[in-house]
């Protein structure tokens, strides 16, 4: 079941236009989160790097989407699926219409989850991903729908039997994987 504008639907009954603009010119944005143990982790610093997104590509933030809208949306989701743990994906995307200029910012959103992959292993095989690189800049920050680069990544590291590889950016600093963050701990 899945989460579209506040109402729970199967997959097949969400009525996706063809012309959506997520699908024409990645006009969306997302984020993917974890719930486990009865917690959507570092559920406020999603929130607000969505809002600051939101912002800078002008679509029109609803008067009621503040935190514990979305918290409850995302529970809602998870109770509907009766999911314990779960990854979820949280993704808004301007209403259809236009061409390059939209003819409205209004924005649709949609909540999907799935059940989480706890990755059990050892040996972790990783590699520098050297072909392309992230580009520093302010709209690069943006979680769009168009991840083109984690998707060719992720391709490298699939045909040199790795199960991730390290994405740099143009000054060679190390921005993530190709699948998630990377976090450093001291100690």
């Amino acid at each position: 079941m899945i989460n579209y504008n506040g109402n729970i639907l199967s997959a097949q009954d969400i009525d996706l236009s063809y012309n959506n603009r997520a699908f024409y010119y990645g006009d969306a944005l997302f984020e993917t989160l974890k719930y486990k143990k009865n917690n959507i982790q570092f559920l406020e610093d999603h929130y607000f790097r969505l809002m600051a997104s939101m912002r800078m590509l002008r679509m029109e933030i609803p008067q009621n989407f503040s935190l514990d809208f979305f918290k409850s949306e995302i529970l809602k989701t998870l109770k509907a699926n009766n999911l314990i743990s779960a990854r979820i994906r949280l993704q808004v995307f301007r209403k259809n219409g236009g061409y390059y200029l939209p003819l409205t910012n209004e924005i649709n959103y949609l909540i999907e989850v799935k059940p989480l992959n706890i990755i059990d292993k050892t040996d972790y095989k990783l590699d520098v991903f050297k072909d392309f690189t992230v580009y520093s800049g302010i709209l690069s920050n943006l979680k769009t729908t168009n991840r083109i680069f984690n998707v060719v990544a992720s391709i490298f590291s699939d045909e040199n039997g790795l199960d991730d590889c390290i994405l740099l950016n143009e000054k060679k600093q190390v921005v993530e994987t190709s699948k998630t963050n990377i976090f450093l701990v001291k100690g």
